[in-house]
């Protein structure tokens, strides 16, 4: 389907960039317990993001609400609600919630905390273990950018996202990894999807996330 729900999509571009100008600006240090440093930097995390969008834009059905998945900063559900997605983050370190508050505050953006799925607030963050989530087809679109390998290697994750996932829903993945390499993985058996998806690898040229994976609810 032909990406048509946004008609000013010159301003939404504008926006992205202004916002990663800003974030080059900014002096903040953020702290988290894992070796992923790549999360450290949020102008380098939000140009991926961009160019991780840029190529999948046009494959998404036009969601308008998304959930997005293991959110850390909230690099990406930021990103989604500037391009008029109804987002909400959904990430279970507390201290990287509290963080994401203090570094949109420094761009003027305010995020909003809740404590259930609820759009109309977006862009927020919720607090929760994604696995705990009760809720059925309440979203068009689930991201995971640069996707956790926990997340991914873990079966209960894609029957949850199956049933938050409205009729055609998409899910987003994406990974430093290059295609070869999550093609083998996948040949290997090392990500297992649960009956009712399709899925399609893309290559993100130039681009700190290499990879991306759409999956189709079917």
């Amino acid at each position: 389907m032909e990406y048509l729900r946004h008609p000013n999509i010159e301003h939404q571009k504008q926006k992205v960039d202004e916002l990663i100008e800003k974030l080059g600006l900014i002096d903040i240090r953020l702290q988290q317990k894992t070796a992923d440093k790549e999360q450290l930097n949020p102008q380098e995390r939000m140009i991926s993001i961009k160019n991780v969008w840029d190529v999948v834009k046009t494959k998404l059905n036009n969601p308008e609400t998304a959930l997005d998945v293991g959110s850390g900063f909230a690099y990406g559900t930021v990103f989604l609600d500037m391009n008029d997605i109804q987002a909400i983050g959904v990430e279970n370190v507390y201290s990287k919630n509290e963080q994401a508050l203090e570094l949109f505050h420094e761009v003027g953006i305010i995020l909003n905390k809740v404590n259930k799925i609820d759009f109309s607030k977006s862009p927020a963050i919720l607090w929760s273990n994604f696995i705990k989530l009760r809720s059925q087809e309440v979203t068009d679109l689930i991201t995971m950018f640069y996707v956790s390998g926990e997340l991914a290697i873990n079966p209960t994750t894609f029957h949850i996202c199956k049933r938050l996932l409205k009729k055609e829903g998409k899910i987003i993945l994406s990974t430093e990894a290059d295609k070869a390499a999550v093609e083998d993985i996948i040949n290997k058996g090392g990500f297992v999807l649960p009956d009712g998806f399709s899925y399609e690898i893309i290559d993100v040229p130039n681009n700190f996330e290499k990879t991306v994976i759409i999956l189709s609810k079917t």
